[in-house]
């Protein structure tokens, strides 16, 4: 009788090992799709396939799902939101006892996640859980976090990894379109359960700038709403290190963020600087909807407010504060003095300035910054531009415009370039220039039109009225050489081409002399100016002792001598223009001749005079 009893006992656990043994291959959970996919669609509200369930006893109690896909919103994309082409779901045998559902671990296995970002900032995942187009028109709208909550357990788990995941993210805000993958992503994280604070460790690869990213930290305790009231992390992309503390309340985030410091140089980003920048103490407050309250409306997006960081730029520091988006950043910024040796981008000067009480707005877009305005003091003056500088293209483009008034001319001329003269001067600059800051060639391409004038100086070096004497051939015409050449204005307007400077329009007024004038200024600093002196009276007359003929250049009470201003800047030759002259001369006489012809009198005896006058000069007498 006890032989028979062992023999049964046997059976029956054999029958029941064989019957757990066949439980997987028997329960074909592939047969409930109709049950369990609506209620994963119901509470997403997007479209869920999945290719394959099957059951697992050994050596876990849980079942593994193959190619499970999660649909987009159409409105963003045709393409899935999330495919997992591999995902186990371990789930503990003593709780079933108690009728509760444990799930232990959940594994996923090359999972990819694609996030858009539309033009007014909405994001696709911000639609999970809301479906407007199945909403009665008067019913009030739900809220998502309910509707999340029949999902709540496959988050409620005791350790959640994931390995080769990819999260691929698109900024359709800009144009074109940005695009950012994190590949090779790892991630586990332990105690994600109800009133739990769970900890994260998370790896993988910021693409396409190949930079590592490394996070840790804790979040929690979990609550059924989805709150976090704590977060905390702490991690790194590529050599930057940073530190997050915030929270989760009502479905949005917000977030302290704190970075030490930062170089332009751990930065994948084509600003094209020869020296680092470095931004230290940076702090910024985030903000960001992740479940929104109402569907009726989009989302805002992610914002920052305030942000605030030091740029240090070599010994200078410059202090910044503002507010925005990822997307535009509107920045302030003020400094008490910056140095030429300190920017960030070399600069062609003979001497090293400094801009003094400096004062900035921008407005930051990507790799577009706008200097909404900018107000220093450089060379004693006031400094007020505005402009654009845009690193999307292979050569960042930028774009200036300004002026720079009552600055001392002398002081700006001994940084721009070095030469034997020296100009002094109070000046007034204005400019609209723009081009690539430095070429395929290395060189600076920047063009548009430039007007400087210069009130009341000096030009220390060259003495014009010498040079109108050894251009006349009249020796001791003028007085002794003061080595200077006076003046009370001049006028120049400019236009950077390709080649050098194309000038214009030359204006020079001075006690004895104006001049007007055109030409062109090359790199290569070769001069080439043509125009017209007008001498005063007094040296007018001079001339004419010395040299009668120059009497039929006489006009308007001046006389008017053309000229030409060859050779370099460093050694200007100044010359009268013969031909030009000859052709002065002509409309002149031809000019007195029909005054004589309409019967003038005075014009004909004067006529007379000059030509005596002037044969005398020829012949001697």
């Amino acid at each position: 009788m006890k032989r028979k009893f062992m023999v049964g006992l046997a059976l029956v656990i054999v029958l029941v090992i064989v019957v757990i043994l066949l439980l997987p291959v028997l329960l074909d959970l592939n047969r409930y799709r109709d049950r369990y996919l609506p209620v994963l669609e119901q509470a997403l509200h997007r479209p869920v396939d999945v290719q394959d369930v099957r059951l697992t006893l050994f050596p876990k109690l849980g079942f593994r799902v193959q190619d499970l896909t999660i649909g987009d919103d159409p409105v963003f994309s045709p393409k899935p939101f999330v495919t997992i082409p591999s995902a186990e779901v371990e789930i503990q045998w003593l709780p079933l006892l108690r009728r509760y559902i444990q799930v232990e671990h959940v594994r996923l296995q090359d999972p990819t996640v694609s996030v858009i970002r539309t033009p007014d900032g909405l994001l696709n995942m911000a639609t999970i859980g809301k479906d407007p187009a199945f909403q009665h028109p008067e019913a009030a709208p739900a809220n998502p976090a309910n509707a999340l909550k029949p999902l709540f357990g496959v988050f409620a788990v005791e350790r959640f990894s994931m390995t080769g995941g990819s999260l691929q993210y698109e900024d359709r805000s800009q144009e074109p379109s940005r695009f950012l993958h994190l590949e090779q992503l790892e991630l586990v994280t332990n105690s994600v359960q109800l009133g739990q604070t769970a900890s994260l460790h998370l790896k993988g690869m910021v693409m396409p700038y190949q930079l590592p990213l490394e996070m840790n930290g804790r979040f929690g305790p979990l609550q059924s709403t989805f709150d976090l009231p704590m977060i905390d992390l702490a991690g790194s992309v590529g050599k930057v290190d940073g530190t997050a503390q915030g929270k989760v309340i009502d479905g949005r985030l917000e977030l302290d963020v704190k970075i030490p410091e930062v170089s332009t140089d751990d930065i994948s980003v084509n600003v094209a600087l020869d020296k680092p920048v470095i931004f230290s103490r940076f702090q910024a407050h985030v903000m960001a909807p992740l479940i929104p309250k109402e569907p009726s409306k989009p989302s805002t997006g992610v914002r920052i407010d305030p942000l605030t960081v030091d740029l240090q730029l070599g010994g200078a520091t410059i202090h910044l504060s503002g507010q925005g988006t990822p997307g535009r950043l509107n920045l302030s910024g003020e400094a008490p003095t910056l140095s030429s040796e300190d920017f960030p981008l070399s600069l062609s000067v003979q001497r090293p300035f400094s801009l003094e009480h400096i004062r900035f707005e921008t407005v930051i877009q990507g790799t577009r910054v706008d200097l909404v305005s900018l107000k220093a003091q450089a060379f004693r003056g006031n400094l007020d531009a505005h402009g654009r500088w845009d690193g999307t293209p292979p050569v960042p483009l930028l774009s200036f415009q300004g002026k720079l008034t009552n600055f001392a001319v002398e002081s700006m001329m001994q940084v721009v370039r070095s030469s034997s003269f020296r100009l002094t001067g109070m000046g007034e600059l204005h400019w609209s220039v723009t081009g690539a800051v430095r070429s395929p060639s290395g060189q600076s391409t920047m063009t548009g039109p430039v007007r400087l004038m210069i009130r009341d100086g000096q030009l220390v070096g060259f003495d014009l009225m010498q040079a109108i004497e050894d251009a006349l051939q009249l020796p001791d015409l003028m007085d002794e050489s003061t080595g200077a050449t006076k003046f009370s204005l001049i006028d120049t307007k400019v236009e950077l081409e390709d080649r050098g400077v194309v000038i214009r329009q030359l204006t020079v007024e001075a006690p004895d002399f104006s001049m007007t004038g055109v030409g062109s200024l090359a790199f290569d600093e070769s001069l080439n100016l043509q125009g017209n002196l007008a001498v005063s009276r007094t040296i007018g007359d001079r001339i004419i002792q010395r040299f009668p003929m120059a009497k039929v250049a006489w006009h308007q009470g001046k006389l008017v001598l053309p000229f030409t201003v060859m050779g370099t800047l460093q050694k200007p030759l100044l010359q009268l223009d013969t031909q030009s002259f000859g052709h002065q001369v002509k409309r002149n006489v031809e000019r007195r001749i029909e005054k004589v012809l309409q019967g003038d009198e005075q014009e004909l005896q004067q006529l007379l005079q000059d030509g005596a006058d002037i044969l005398k000069q020829l012949f001697g007498q």
